[in-house]
């Protein structure tokens, strides 16, 4: 019997109550493990007892495998109900009964050829987009292809309630990548895979790994197939069980090495592009980031995997790339857009502080609160850009307290005689309507004057 959590419902009301305004194409956004999949399982059985067809829809074979698994785990039978790869149908769309319905499964693809050909061809059909991160890998927004933004429970929230593991940050850098190109709307991932194949670097990376995540089940992502393998074989050296693949493993080998995975015969999993999106699995304990990412969707996607909850579980996060600085921590809240790109978020708050800090000692990473940092207790000091930032608010501060003054001596006088700093004549040609080089003018001449007396 499939019941669904409070939020579950919420959404699946505010989706329905979309559709019955009018909207066509509404695109949900939930959190990484947050249980879309399980959602609209339910949504999609609720339209076939309607005697309605369904199309529910995936780009990746895990994520059809996850699927299915899904609906055969509540027992949803399949009369109406058809479970597919969107190159599949995409290509033969008539060997299906036409749809009522299409749900899309990671809809942040569905500007693809593949999917905009699925779309366009049945613009009657309803059609509901999921995913975490709504907005395209490259951040532009979704607008042309969905109507509608629903927004449900936050990862925040999941967290708190117990529905997603807490979790702990490090960010130590193993590599200058500050002259990493980009390629396209990312970075130049052979570059920066060139930049992060050293026998150095990887020593640091292991370091890093044995004293943060020790023994836990890891995902390591990287920059390249050669990248990844490279990465794999020196975890293996260390006597770690390790395994890469990518997208060239042939399917088998890739269901096996995920099972293995699962089991906890692999310890440490090494891929580029494949364990991101959708890939469910409660026993990844620890995400190892080797991938420098301009992309907030890649970054959410990665960082997720490790979020799924299990007792007593604090997920590790190890970041040697600084994609936090770029994206932001998993939980940071983001405010969606289907029509406006993703906003990059702000570095400092409104007094200069950094918004994410980072203790120098143990490289933990942190929303900006504490002087001492919460992992080891090092205290942890104002960087250089925030003593300056600092100092730029309180003289600007000071600036427009001595403009607000200068304003109200002059508004008091109404005399040009009582006008003696620039921002006295500056209030003084703003009142009478003067050109904007009046006051340097008049200010410049009263200098003047006064020297020659």
């Amino acid at each position: 019997m499939l019941e669904l959590r409070d939020y579950q419902q919420a959404i699946i009301y505010h989706t329905r109550q979309s559709m019955s305004f009018g909207r066509t194409r509404p695109l949900i956004c939930l959190p990484t493990g947050a249980g879309k999949t399980v959602c609209f399982a339910w949504m999609a059985d609720q339209s076939q007892r309607k005697n309605k067809t369904v199309w529910f829809l995936v780009h990746r074979r895990e994520l059809l495998d996850q699927t299915v698994d899904t609906f055969d785990r509540f027992n949803i039978p399949r009369d109406r109900i058809h479970i597919g790869m969107v190159a599949t149908v995409a290509n033969h769309p008539e060997k299906l009964p036409k749809p009522d319905l299409i749900i899309i499964d990671e809809a942040h693809h569905a500007s693809a050829t593949t999917w905009l050909k699925i779309i366009d061809a049945f613009p009657d059909a309803f059609i509901i987009g999921l995913t975490a991160t709504p907005c395209r890998l490259d951040g532009k927004p979704l607008g042309k292809i969905f109507d509608d933004l629903i927004v449900g429970v936050t990862t925040a929230d999941l967290i708190d309630q117990g529905f997603l593991s807490r979790y702990r940050y490090f960010a130590p850098s193993v590599a200058d990548l500050s002259g990493l190109k980009k390629h396209g709307a990312d970075f130049d991932q052979e570059q920066a895979a060139e930049m992060l194949m050293q026998k150095a670097i990887y020593g640091d990376v292991l370091h890093h790994w044995h004293q943060y995540a020790n023994d836990l089940q890891t995902i390591v992502y990287c920059s390249s197939v050669k990248h990844s393998q490279e990465i794999a074989e020196a975890f293996q050296a260390d006597g770690i069980e390790a395994v890469h693949f990518d997208g060239n493993t042939p399917a088998a080998e890739r269901k096996q090495i995920v099972a293995d995975f699962r089991r906890g015969k692999i310890r440490v999993l090494s891929n580029v592009n494949i364990v991101t999106e959708g890939f469910d699995m409660s026993g990844v304990d620890c995400c190892l980031l080797l991938r420098p990412t301009m992309s907030l969707v890649i970054h959410l996607q990665q960082l997720g995997r490790a979020l799924r909850p299990a007792p007593g579980k604090v997920a590790i996060l190890i970041d040697c790339v600084g994609n936090y600085v770029r994206n932001g921590l998993p939980d940071d809240r983001r405010n969606w857009n289907i029509n406006e790109s993703v906003e990059k978020p702000p570095a400092y708050d409104e007094k200069g502080k950094l918004l994410v800090k980072q203790c120098l000692q143990c490289f933990y990473t942190f929303p900006s609160g504490p002087s001492i940092c919460p992992n080891c207790g090092a205290e942890v000091k104002l960087t250089r850009e925030e003593i300056k930032n600092i100092k730029d608010i309180q003289l600007e501060e000071i600036k427009q307290t001595r403009r607000e003054d200068a304003i109200k001596k002059v508004e008091k006088s109404m005399d040009m005689s009582e006008c003696h700093t620039l921002q006295e004549f500056q209030a003084y040609a703003k009142l009478k309507g003067f050109k904007s080089g009046w006051a340097w003018m008049a200010f410049k001449a009263r200098r003047g004057k006064k020297k020659r007396e």
